[in-house]
């Protein structure tokens, strides 16, 4: 009898060693190939200073360019946070009225750092209307006005559901989607540590 209760104790600790393991494993995993977070000083840095979530930041730049710094789109957008030089250059004069030099936006400060201002101005135009701002990051102002106009969104959208552009939609959905996970996973390892990262949703 009692070889037996130990015999059932000994499986049950290896049941738990076990999915303790798978657990570890999974949250690895996640960490290293589904929502890695390089440049962390510096997304937080201009999270605050921009009053972003720095989850929010994190996540734009895993979908724009899965954190590669020389990505370069098919449209001409280019760096972590794939900025339109156009958009960037314009964004450099009204934030820091200077003016972007070449190459800059490879740089990963400069971009985050531009890409950080640009969404939340972008946020600020919608009252902080999330699935707006980021509608409007990928797809343009104009876009996101003429299907407020037209009543696929309103002021108060909570989904992407109803935007009529594929990818403007995925955009969003896995944005946010990332956002979440990013919250889940490093919400208790903020970085830098600092009291005030608490204020940021």
């Amino acid at each position: 009898m009692a070889q037996a209760k130990h015999r059932k104790r000994i499986k049950i600790g290896r049941a738990v060693l076990f999915w303790l393991g798978l657990c570890v494993l999974a949250t690895l995993v996640l960490y290293r190939y589904v929502a890695p977070m390089p440049y962390r000083p510096v997304i937080w840095q201009e999270a605050h200073a921009n009053h972003l979530s720095p989850y929010l930041v994190a996540a734009v730049i895993r979908v724009e360019s899965s954190y590669r710094p020389d990505a370069v789109s098919d449209k001409g957008a280019v760096g972590l946070m794939q900025l339109i030089p156009s958009t960037a250059a314009w964004a450099s004069l009204k934030a820091d009225k200077k003016v972007l030099r070449k190459g800059e936006l490879l740089n990963p400060a400069a971009n985050i750092h531009l890409g950080s201002w640009y969404l939340s101005q972008l946020l600020k135009n919608y009252q902080g209307n999330e699935v707006l701002g980021l509608a409007a990051y990928n797809a343009g102002s104009r876009n996101v006005e003429s299907w407020l106009a037209q009543g696929v969104l309103t002021s108060s959208s909570k989904s992407a559901a109803k935007v009529p552009f594929p990818e403007t939609k995925n955009f969003v959905h896995r944005v946010l989607f990332l956002k979440t996970l990013y919250r889940a996973l490093y919400e208790f390892f903020p970085w830098p540590r600092t009291s005030s990262h608490n204020l940021i949703p």
